[in-house]
């Protein structure tokens, strides 16, 4: 049997190695910052074999620490590490983290709880791609009292504007006053500020939202503004 060489195109290698993401990836080599074998390459399909020598800016390429975080994401902070609006973002709560990390899918500004990062391309993936189907769980609270005809629009799917529909989802009340309800629900996708969207077309806005878990991971004892490491393995 012949050995198999596995190969990759530069960008990828380049995010695959913990570095950058796959657009800062694209930025540096359409810069001319990138070498491959001491040479420098700006052809970012280049084809990179395990043997080959990336650098950038003349130093080295290795494969990064593995990272897996959990922070609790306060309300108030965007999901993204600059803000052309200057709002302030997660990664002040990540200043200690010296690896490139990314945020596995998004919170808005508006929302709190688990939020996950990492710099393993293929941890976030498995967690993200739709055809995995992982769960993440919500506590929502909503202005107005959420009824069984309400509960059953949502465990069968509902239309939530733009031509999208929400997948069926998994909905428990776990209080009820006569102007709002405190709910858990559970999706299994993530499109865009999904909940909210949701809520507003039963036109009971969202008062507050936490999401509380994320697949295997839960927010647990994490308090907002904190991280704590986590296993690619937990359950």
């Amino acid at each position: 049997m012949k050995n198999r060489t596995r190969v990759r195109n530069l960008i990828r290698s380049l995010s695959k190695s913990g570095v950058c993401s796959r657009k800062q990836a694209l930025g540096l080599v359409k810069g001319g910052k990138v070498a491959v074998n001491g040479r420098i390459v700006l052809d970012p399909g280049k084809n990179i074999m395990e043997r080959d020598l990336i650098s950038v800016d003349g130093e080295a390429v290795c494969v990064r620490k593995k990272r897996y975080i959990l922070l609790y994401k306060p309300v108030g902070y965007v999901t993204t590490r600059n803000d052309e609006l200057g709002r302030p973002t997660v990664y002040e709560f990540l200043k200690d983290v010296k690896e490139w990390v990314f945020p596995v899918g998004r919170l808005d500004k508006d929302s709190e709880g688990l939020l996950i990062f990492t710099n393993d391309t293929r941890f976030g993936d498995r967690l993200t791609d739709p055809k995995y189907r992982v769960p993440r769980t919500y506590k929502v609270t909503v202005k107005g009292v959420i009824e069984q005809d309400d509960i059953s629009r949502l465990g069968n799917g509902i239309e939530i504007g733009h031509g999208e529909t929400a997948k069926p989802s998994k909905v428990v009340i776990i209080s009820r006053d006569k102007t709002s309800t405190q709910l858990e629900i559970t999706l299994v996708e993530g499109k865009n500020r999904e909940i909210r969207r949701m809520f507003e077309c039963l036109k009971k806005p969202v008062l507050q939202l936490i999401r509380t878990r994320f697949g295997p991971y839960g927010i647990g004892s994490t308090q907002p503004g904190k991280w704590r490491e986590i296993s690619p393995h937990n359950t």
